[in-house]
């Protein structure tokens, strides 16, 4: 369920929207500098974070595609549904006779099976036609995610005023162009939002037909005063058969009937269907079509491209300069999904092999291993094709597969690195084992002998087991020369005091260094 913010009602400046309680509790008319404040969106980034293990480091690099650049085009539209969502409410004051008029004829039309959509209201809908992966859902999405979705009045200007306000409602176009899947699908969501079960009473049932089902559909739309609906994936309504012709005709009566503002949003694909009946086409324009094209190589392709290069994982992060604000905009045309997933795919690369740097040799190579499937697309983009760019509206940036191919090569490269390095240890600790045990034969105790070797190998990478014990038996030859040099040194300077305690004891001074051993007698010497 959605969250329930309470109503809270703001002085209005256009006289049009004062004494409206569903227009005073919407947030104030943003200025475009609130509009860049609450659109734009840089997660967070810590530059430390470059030195984590590489597997760490494919999820940090999903942070990409939170950030959100607003462009001019995002002012727009924000405006645009600004517009629309106060423009809808405008004629649906609920301090108003004729509110509580609109429910007693929605009931007759329920009882009635019909639903008489003749209204000479000003139609207030749009339409947003694009390329997949231009932002057209993201950037909607984002702009009404500014308004609260759902809004509990209680009370209005000291009078009692109980009711649920619902202020947009996001659907998508089903795939069979069928009306009674999108009613059932508004009921959904509307009960996900608010906890009702209009789809228990009402979806479930196969004995209501379309023709029953609409008018309960608008009914609902009143109960809650709906002010924005917006349908995706309009692109799925099929030119043949009556769906599309019933699924527009619907369209057009929310619109006529209810004056609710409703945003169709599509593919290039799309413009076929909707410019088969003039009146749709004419609804759609209500505040004007909107074209979602692929960015220019302009100031603002390169504003998008400073956005995210900050966002390096890499451990040898590079400088943006003009080659590779080129090679990202030659090998995406611009589409904004496909150059953040290239992006992010030529990071990936980077850390999987061991090179921890970008470069445009780089990105080309991955655009050629990994684009081969939306090169059609791209190929139409670069002639300007609009025609040829909606033959591939499905064609999609296969990215997770192409980050798992990474993964594995990841994985087998550092387990390769780590077999080795076992194997290494393990080839060591044999030598060693070998060594130690010549040594023994040769007369040196065991700790001798591994002591001689380990200092031997600190020092030297010896592979050879003959020349490690070689070198490890003259190691300690010349180590015990060091010691008994040492104790020499030692006795020496010893002497005088040897012998002034013996001359105190009556001996010679012959006879007291013999005494303390360092005068020895050899046998068979007189």
């Amino acid at each position: 369920m959605s969250k329930f913010i309470q109503a809270v009602y703001h002085d209005q400046v256009i006289g049009d929207y004062t004494g409206n309680a569903f227009i005073e509790a919407l947030p104030p008319i943003f200025s475009k500098e609130d509009v860049i404040e609450r659109l734009s969106h840089y997660p967070f980034f810590d530059p430390m974070e470059r030195e984590m293990e590489g597997h760490h480091r494919f999820h940090l690099i999903q942070r990409l595609f939170n950030v959100y650049q607003v462009f001019p085009q995002t002012l727009d539209l924000e405006n645009r549904i600004s517009r629309l969502i106060r423009q809808g409410y405008v004629g649906r004051n609920p301090m108003t006779p004729e509110f509580a008029k609109g429910f007693t004829k929605g009931y007759e039309e329920i009882q009635q099976k019909n639903h008489n959509w003749v209204n000479d209201s000003i139609p207030r809908s749009m339409t947003i036609i694009g390329p997949s992966g231009m932002g057209k859902s993201t950037t909607l999405s984002r702009i009404l995610n500014t308004y609260p979705q759902t809004i509990v009045h209680s009370g209005y200007k000291g009078k009692p005023f109980s009711f649920t306000q619902l202020v947009y409602v996001q659907l998508n176009c089903p795939h069979d162009s069928s009306v009674k899947g999108l009613v059932n699908q508004f009921f959904i969501t509307v009960d996900n939002l608010i906890g009702t079960n209009y789809f228990e009473k009402f979806g479930r049932s196969n004995k209501l037909s379309v023709n029953t089902l609409m008018p309960i559909m608008n009914q609902v739309i009143r109960g809650h005063s709906i002010g924005f609906i917006s349908i995706d994936e309009i692109q799925n309504l099929s030119l043949k058969g009556m769906g599309a012709k019933l699924m527009l005709n619907f369209f057009v009566g929310l619109t006529n009937q209810l004056s609710i503002p409703i945003c169709l949003i599509g593919t290039p694909s799309a413009m076929a269907v909707l410019q088969r009946e003039f009146r749709q086409a004419r609804r759609g324009s209500g505040q004007g079509d909107m074209v979602f094209n692929r960015m220019e190589k302009d100031s603002y392709w390169r504003l998008f491209i400073e956005s995210i290069w900050n966002y390096q994982w890499v451990r040898k992060p590079v400088e943006l300069k003009e080659e590779y604000v080129d090679i990202l905009y030659e090998e995406s045309q611009g589409i904004l999904d496909i150059a953040v997933k290239l992006f992010a795919l030529s990071q990936i690369r980077a850390i999987s092999t061991g090179r921890e740097e970008l470069s445009p040799k780089l990105i080309s190579q991955v655009a050629n291993e990994n684009l081969k499937l939306v090169q059609p697309m791209l190929k139409a983009l670069r002639k300007g094709d609009i025609h040829e760019i909606a033959k591939y509206e499905d064609i999609y940036f296969p990215f997770d597969s192409a980050v798992e191919k990474e993964r594995i090569v990841l994985e087998k490269n550092s387990f390769i690195k780590a077999t080795k390095a076992i194997n290494k240890t393990v080839s060591t600790e044999q030598l060693q084992e070998e060594a130690i045990f010549r040594l023994n034969l040769l007369g040196l105790s065991k700790e001798k002998a591994s002591k001689a070797v380990k200092d031997v190998l600190k020092d030297s990478k010896v592979q050879d087991v003959n020349d490690l014990a070689k070198q490890a038996y003259q190691y300690s030859l010349e180590l015990t020369k060091e010691i008994k040099e040492e104790v020499d040194e030692e006795s020496k300077s010893d002497l005088p005091k040897i012998v002034k305690e013996g001359k105190e004891q009556g001996l010679s001074a012959y006879q007291s260094l013999k005494k303390a051993g360092i005068i020895k007698t050899i046998e068979g010497v007189v």
